[in-house]
């Protein structure tokens, strides 16, 4: 009967023990395999994390400087490091086509216009005071989003025109307009805020604020201080990280946890095999004089008892891999971190076959340690520790 035969059959024989030893391997791949799907899992949301943070550095200008220039503003985009500017200005001013939403008596009936490179950004749009009720937000030149108190009060809707040339493309409410006093400037008011596209509508006298967008977060403070020196000290110089260290922090976190909680996995589940392993092979040492009184080598045991290990780790891996595929995504789901990639969240395949690889060796080296003690002696001495 050859190696493998006997293995098999012991396996088949000693059923007990082959489930006990299979339940460890199975608990123990789970946990690893489980680990290494949160850290990919953790390892995508860093990398969709550099991507969508947008961390940036504002540029404000200060009380009495000049205004930033258009070719200034393309020139923050030569930067190495900087991955878009959103350049904002804004002007009061009267639109003789619009009655605006009365404020304070005294006041003038003028509009606040906002000009900017991208209105859903660096806006009341982006911190959701501001939402878009209808309609989207300028994609060309000449379209504008307006307040639907405003648009009410003008008779107007999404797809109008204003003065023949401004079309508009959406329409805004805060929630907070019927709470405004009588008091308010009617420039200041929120049903007097008018978005404005800056592509070709280019404000003659500058732009007040420009925002960077940094392409690598983790050196926004590196981007700011060649910013600042850009500058030269004509505009209050404002990293913005605040998202992407948030985040970092909690996935680094979340990193440090799973290393520990993959650790301790790995060293309980080697002394439990060993132990197991060693109390197994003290109950075969008739079998394993018997052997060897046949004429049987102590290579070919050795095989014979690191098979039956192999051979119960690999079921055991391969329905921990099945479960991890099929369960780790409904798992991580519920967790931050599964939520920060939309979902698509999967096994880490390369990590799993790095971990069989590991865990058959730790299997081969077990068996050698947990038999060695008889390898090294006659079967005279093994039948007569027996006896004794």
């Amino acid at each position: 009967m050859g190696d493998l035969q006997r293995a098999f059959c012991y396996i088949s024989r000693k059923r007990l023990k082959s489930f006990l030893l299979l339940l460890v391997f199975l608990v123990v791949n789970s946990m690893v395999l489980g680990i290494l799907g949160i850290q990919r899992a953790s390892e995508e949301v860093m990398r969709e994390l550099k991507n969508n943070a947008e961390s940036r550095v504002i540029l404000e200008i200060r009380q009495g400087a000049e205004q930033f220039t258009e070719d200034e503003a393309q020139q923050f985009l030569t930067i190495p490091g900087v991955s878009r500017i959103n350049c904002l200005w804004s002007e009061r001013m009267s639109i003789p086509e619009l009655a605006p939403v009365v404020g304070e008596e005294q006041s003038e009936q003028l509009f606040t216009v906002h000009i900017q490179n991208r209105i859903d950004r660096d806006s009341p749009f982006e911190e959701k005071i501001y939402r878009l009720l209808d309609g989207n937000f300028p994609s060309s030149d000449y379209e504008v989003v307006i307040n639907q108190l405003l648009a009410e009060r003008n008779g107007l809707g999404v797809g109008d025109v204003i003065g023949g040339k401004y079309r508009i493309a959406g329409v805004f409410l805060s929630g907070t307009e019927r709470q405004q006093t009588d008091h308010v400037a009617t420039e200041n008011r929120i049903e007097n805020q008018i978005y404005l596209m800056a592509d070709e509508n280019l404000p003659d006298q500058g732009y007040a604020k420009v925002v960077c967008y940094a392409e690598e977060p983790e050196k926004l403070e590196e981007l700011a201080g060649v910013l600042d020196e850009k500058c030269n000290g004509r505009a209050y110089v404002q990293a913005n990280n605040h998202t992407y260290q948030k985040m970092r922090i909690s996935i680094e976190q979340t990193g440090r946890i799973t290393l520990f909680v993959l650790a301790i996995t790995l060293l309980t589940g080697c002394s439990v095999t060993g132990l197991l392993l060693s109390m197994w092979m003290r109950g075969r040492k008739t079998e394993i004089a018997v052997y060897v009184s046949l004429g049987l080598e102590k290579s070919n045991l050795l095989f014979q008892f690191a098979a039956e290990g192999l051979m119960l780790y690999l079921l055991s891996f391969v329905i921990s891999a099945i479960m991890a595929h099929h369960l780790l995504p409904m798992f991580l789901n519920h967790l931050e971190i599964g939520k920060g990639i939309g979902g698509s969240l999967e096994a880490d395949y390369t990590g799993s076959f790095l971990a069989f690889g590991c865990g058959m060796g730790m299997i081969l080296l077990l068996t050698v340690i947990a038999m060695l003690p008889y390898l090294k002696k006659q079967p005279k001495e093994i039948l007569s520790e027996m006896e004794g």
